[in-house]
Formats: C-alpha cells, sequence, structure tokens
C-alpha cells in the first residue's frame, strides 16, 4: 500500500482545481434550503443523474475520489447555481476575495485527475477483498500500476506528472528491485491456470531486457519446483520407497531361481524407466493449455482439477490462501476514517483530533478505574495542600 500512501501526500497538496469543487460542495452541503435550491437547477439544466453530492474528507484520499466522481456530473447545474444564487456568489467571494468558481478549466483537470485516482481505488478495493481470492490477481495489477506511474511521468499535463513521478519513486523503492519481492506472489499467478508461466515470462520480458527477464522467469520456475518436491516428499518419503523395493527383491530372491530373479528385475526395470519417462503432475500443469473460462472461479477450478494434479493441487490450496494485503479497507484509505465518516466530514480539526485522541485512550485502558482509590489519593492531596499552608 505505499504507492496509495504517496498519493496521499500528493492530494495534500492538491491544486486550486480540487479545492474550488470542493468550495462549491461544501456550500450545497451546508443546509438543507441549498440542498432543495441546487436540485431545482439540476432539473433546470435536465441532468439525466442519480447521484448524490458528498463532501470529502481531506485526511482520506478515497472519499475525495468519491466526491470528485460525483461532482463532475453536476458541472452544469453548479454552473446555473453560480448565474442565478447570488448567495453562492458571495460566498466565493467572501472566501478568496474574488469570485472564484470552478471553470471549465478546473472541471477539466478534475476530470483528468480522476482517471489517475480510479485506478488506485479499485486496486485498493481488490487488494483488501476478503471474500474473494486475492494473491492471483496481484501480479496483474502491480505491473498495471508501474506502467501506469511510467505513462503519467511522461505525459503533458503538469499535475499528474509531478505525482506520478513522487511516486514512481516510491514505487521503485519498494517494488524496483526482484529479489526484494517474496516469490509467493509470482507463484501464485503461475497457479492461476488462465496464466500459467507464459504470462510471467511475457511481462518480465516487456519489462526487462531478455537476458534478465529470462533469468527472472526461471528463478520463478525454480521456487515453484522447490516447493513441489517439498510437498511430494511430505506425502510420501523416499525412504519407505526404498524399503518397499528391498523387501520386494528379496521375497523374489528367496521364490524364484536366478533366471527369474533377473527376467523380473529386468521387467522392473523397465516399468521403472517408464516412470521417469512420464511428466510429474507439475510439469503437465505447465505444459497443458492455458484457460479461457468466462466467469471463472479458481478455487472450483482448483477442487476439479484435484485429481489430474494432486501435488499441485495441494499447493493451490496454500499459496491462494494467501491475502494479498492484511490491512483493513479503511486503513489503507485513513486511520481516521473510522471516526470521520460522511456524517461528520465537517468537523473541526480540533473536534476530530479530539475524537481520536479519547478513542485511543478508551481503547488503551488495561483496568477499570477504582473510585475508592481516587477519592482516598484526592485526600491525601488535600491534606497535603493544608500542611502547606499551615
Amino acid at each position: 500500500m505505499h504507492q496509495l500512501m504517496m498519493l496521499q501526500s500528493g492530494l495534500s497538496e492538491q491544486n486550486e482545481s480540487i479545492s474550488r469543487v470542493r468550495r462549491a460542495v461544501k456550500y450545497v452541503k451546508s443546509s438543507p434550503a441549498r440542498s432543495a435550491s441546487f436540485k431545482s437547477y439540476v432539473e433546470k439544466v435536465k441532468l439525466d443523474t442519480h447521484g448524490l453530492l458528498s463532501l470529502d474528507v481531506e485526511t482520506r484520499w478515497n472519499s475525495t475520489y468519491l466526491m470528485l466522481n460525483t461532482a463532475v456530473q453536476f458541472e452544469k447545474a453548479f454552473s446555473r447555481m453560480y448565474i442565478d444564487d447570488h448567495k453562492y456568489f458571495n460566498y466565493c467571494l467572501e472566501l478568496s476575495g474574488t469570485a472564484v468558481h470552478p471553470s471549465s478549466e478546473d472541471w477539466k483537470n478534475v476530470k483528468v485527475f480522476l482517471k489517475f485516482l480510479e485506478i488506485f481505488y479499485k486496486t485498493t478495493l481488490k487488494f483488501s477483498s476478503t471474500l474473494h481470492v486475492t494473491s492471483n490477481c496481484f501480479f496483474h495489477d502491480l505491473f498495471n500500476l508501474q506502467s501506469i506511474i511510467v505513462r503519467y511521468s511522461n505525459c503533458s499535463d503538469s499535475i499528474l506528472t509531478d505525482m506520478a513521478r513522487k511516486m514512481k519513486l516510491k514505487f521503485d523503492k519498494y517494488w524496483g528491485d526482484f529479489e526484494d519481492m517474496n516469490m509467493l506472489l509470482f507463484v501464485a499467478i503461475v497457479l492461476d491456470p488462465r496464466y500459467k508461466i507464459k504470462y510471467v515470462k511475457f511481462l518480465f520480458n516487456n519489462f526487462y531486457d531478455p537476458l534478465e527477464g529470462n533469468g527472472e522467469s526461471t528463478k520463478v520456475v525454480n521456487t515453484l519446483t522447490r516447493l513441489y518436491n517439498h510437498y511430494k516428499n511430505s506425502i510420501s518419503g523416499p525412504s519407505s520407497e526404498n524399503i518397499g523395493d528391498q523387501t520386494s527383491v528379496m521375497s523374489q530372491i528367496g521364490a524364484m531361481n536366478s533366471s527369474d530373479v533377473w527376467q523380473s528385475q529386468w521387467e522392473k526395470f523397465l516399468e521403472d524407466r517408464n516412470d521417469v519417462d512420464n511428466k510429474s503432475d507439475l510439469e503437465k500443469y505447465l505444459m497443458d493449455d492455458l484457460e479461457k473460462i468466462k466467469d471463472f472461479n479458481i478455487l472450483t477450478w482448483w477442487k476439479s482439477s484435484s485429481e489430474r494434479y494432486p501435488i499441485v493441487s495441494r499447493i493451490a490450496r496454500d499459496v491462494l490462501a494467501i491475502p494479498t494485503s492484511t490491512v483493513a479497507l479503511e486503513s489503507a484509505f485513513s486511520t481516521g476514517g473510522r471516526i470521520l465518516d460522511c456524517y461528520r466530514n465537517s468537523l473541526s480539526t480540533k473536534t476530530a483530533e479530539a475524537l481520536v485522541c479519547c478513542q485511543q485512550w478508551l481503547r488503551s485502558t488495561s483496568k477499570e478505574c477504582n473510585l475508592e482509590d481516587l477519592l482516598e489519593e484526592i485526600q491525601k492531596l488535600e491534606i497535603a495542600e493544608k500542611g502547606n499552608f499551615t
């Protein structure tokens, strides 16, 4: 979630276009009368939208996204209100000294900014999901974010370029070095039958030079192979197989003459060679065709394929159960989100700070207060104070 933290810092330095839209929304949401008046302007400009304006909490970038995403739908209604409502004109005048109202250029900036915000908003929701498998989608979104950040770093819009370059520095710090990444994240995408190792190679070859890309792909395959061998040995150890072979040979020697023994060993040798030639279920899985299924459920697929890939299915069961993020959804957006909801987003900073502190103090209380002990302590303080005056 470090990219999202960087996004939050970028929003704290947001441009005047967003501030003007926020002031306009705040005016409408400040009273029921103004909300009703704004609704009349919506009807006058004949907007076909059922959205509701919401004021954001400036410390929560997701609420800023939701506010802007709704506000842009009412651009014409805001323009009509600016022309017809003299109270709104005076409101803008009092705030800035000049009648500042979101212009067409401001709305254009907001729309461009929304495209960038939407990507992170949807990615955060996907990573924070608790009812679906998330580990197999991490790989796609990681490289998708990287490509988007790089593209916006070189775009013509100065607002997006500045923010994207700051985010790229943070992205490279945490995700730029392949060696620092958890290899299970890459194994998870290989265990998705729609992509497998082919998709991993495709992405590596696009983001690294061919030699380095092949080397990183090989590391992913080696990790999966070691994991497969570990699961295989845990299911049936090699020692039991050796003991079984020795017992079988000894029984054959006791029951057969020498020629029969050699013939039996020759037949067993051929069977062993056939077993060697047969591929493991991991090799079968990697070589089989990719699945092309709409409405794909990866857990259902692995459950139905457990007989064909018995060991790999055990690996998939354990790896896919790992959540991409253990951070709660609201915590990813803001630690104050549990207090500053949509009904309390106009609180002053001092009031909000008091709520946060009180909540923390109440949660950290390890034991109940003893009233008698407190009264006794007060009496001691009063006696000591009287003694100082005498």
